[in-house]
């Protein structure tokens, strides 16, 4: 029985959702922003071919916007991560194994007996259009005997054929044109140091001497040339059932300046992330609380942009009062007069699942069981009442977390209200 993966990779996800339910965006220029409108993430081939750079702030493109007509859109990852759970359930009806890698990639491991190339790139094709069809979104498949060579099949398929369909073996000639920037797990350092030893194409890199590899760059290097060379090192994660961490951060639509606005936020954030952990069953054994200073417009005199605090919790905890107050606690100390801060967020780490919270001496356990039932109480209110019911004060006025959108497509697939209208 032949073993293979594909991965599956969804063609500028964010614009295609968007043009999914506008036709009228095909073979234009569509470009997404980050949170707050303030940075490119996504882009259309269109935006990509009038040299909108990926990650560039929107003021900065704006003569290309304006030039070429480009369409703009804020972030709607509400939509986003509905039509991405769509594209995931029609892999997994006609795949039993499937890893998803991200909100708009997926690797399948794939067994067949007595299959042949042909009929591979058949079915690859087949699952495609049962993808397009079925959610509408457009994808491409890279079938390799490893993840890795799957992965650089995949770009291939997208970049180099008219079909989105790919397939390769190790040491394939055309291995011999793609850069090993294009390698999954090459990143800078790894580039400039094998291109110092004049390594640039995929099959010099295939080629080199494990040895060598395992001596310079340890385990990882080598397994990453062993996956070129078409042995399997890297298979299929199983489904993640818990965190490790979590984090919750956003920019603010304006710089502030001040204490109050800085606890008021973290004290929203704080709340997310209770109910997260919660969603988990987890709790957090440390918090880290960031402050960023807006890079674009520093005005402090020594140019730091960043300021954090890790904090140990006495005990691990879910409860959104006990993590408001340690964020906030955490704020203050790190709060600078004068400095104009553009973004702030809370980082859960060292999680554990709920049940085996470690308590101590100093712990009183039946305050935390009494605030184990008020969160369940606090967590039934907001489903049935709907998100942000109850709340706590710190939050201010409402739990919604303000954010500029000024370009906000409707969510068309996950709101009665925003469902399209025929006539």
């Amino acid at each position: 029985m032949k073993r293979l993966f594909a991965l599956v990779d969804c063609n500028n996800f964010y614009a295609s959702c968007e043009r999914l339910f506008n036709p009228l965006l095909n073979h234009k220029p569509v470009v997404v922003l980050s949170n707050n409108d303030g940075c490119v993430i996504a882009r259309s081939n269109e935006a990509k071919a009038i040299g909108i750079p990926m990650g560039e702030p929107l003021f900065k493109v704006r003569r290309l916007v304006k030039e070429h007509d480009v369409k703009i859109f804020s972030s709607n990852y509400t939509l986003y991560g509905d039509l991405s759970r769509r594209v995931m359930e029609v892999l997994s009806r006609y795949c039993a194994d499937v890893e998803i890698y991200s909100i708009d990639e997926a690797f399948l491991e794939l067994r067949f007996a007595g299959q042949t190339e042909s009929s591979l790139l058949k079915w690859a094709e087949d699952l495609r259009y049962k993808v397009g069809k079925g959610v509408g979104i457009p994808v491409s498949i890279g079938i390799g005997p490893t993840k890795t060579l799957a992965k650089l099949a995949n770009h291939i398929a997208k970049k180099r054929t008219t079909s989105g369909v790919f397939s390769i073996q190790a040491g394939h000639p055309i291995l011999h044109e793609i850069t090993i920037s294009e390698v999954w797990g090459v990143g800078r350092a790894y580039y400039q140091r094998l291109g110092a030893i004049g390594i640039a194409t995929v099959n010099q890199l295939a080629a080199i001497d494990q040895r060598w590899m395992r001596k310079e760059f340890g385990v990882v290097g080598l397994r990453l040339v062993k996956e070129l060379c078409g042995e399997v090192c890297i298979g299929l994660e199983p489904p993640m059932v818990g965190r490790k961490n979590t984090m919750v951060s956003r920019s603010f639509a304006k710089d502030v300046y001040e204490l109050a606005e800085i606890e008021r936020r973290l004290a929203l954030y704080a709340t997310r992330l209770g109910e997260k952990l919660r969603q988990y069953d987890q709790a957090a054994q440390t918090l880290t609380i960031y402050l960023w200073v807006n890079k674009h417009r520093n005005e402090r005199a020594d140019g730091r942009q960043c300021f954090a605090r890790t904090i140990e919790l006495p005990m691990a905890t879910n409860h959104t009062n006990r993590l408001i107050a340690w964020a906030i606690a955490a704020g203050r100390s790190l709060f600078e007069p004068g400095t104009n801060y553009k973004k702030a967020g809370i980082m859960a780490g060292e999680l554990v699942p709920t049940a085996q919270r470690q308590g101590n001496l100093f712990t009183d356990p039946v305050s935390v069981s009494r605030n184990d039932k008020l969160m369940q109480a606090v967590d039934q209110v907001n489903r049935l009442q709907g998100k942000g019911s109850v709340y706590f004060a710190s939050c201010g006025h409402s739990t919604k977390i303000p954010l500029r959108s000024d370009y906000r497509s409707p969510c068309y697939t996950t709101r009665f209200e925003d469902l399209l209208r025929v006539r």
